[in-house]
């Protein structure tokens, strides 16, 4: 099983997931299962388009931090630590 990181590349809207970790044998079955949570939700008013998410392989092995900031910016972006 592989971890892939979806996120929103549109603007922040009210009721909308912004980010999902989605646990999946590959990039397919975890978009297919996150297309899924977004049409069965009730609390979510949003729908799955490629051109509004990005889906990426993440590796949970690897020692590092995804850090999020705000305005306009809305993809995680990736911060590596040394070892100690």
């Amino acid at each position: 099983m592989n971890v892939y990181l979806i996120q929103s590349t549109d603007c922040l809207k009210p009721y909308a997931i912004q980010n999902a970790i989605v646990v999946a044998e590959n990039r397919n079955t975890a978009i297919n299962k996150f297309s899924k949570e977004l049409r069965s939700n009730p609390d979510c008013h949003q729908s799955y388009r490629s051109t509004w998410f990005s889906c990426k392989k993440i590796n949970i092995n690897k020692q590092k931090m995804l850090v999020q900031y705000g305005g306009d910016t809305w993809q995680f972006d990736e911060v590596e630590y040394e070892q100690e």
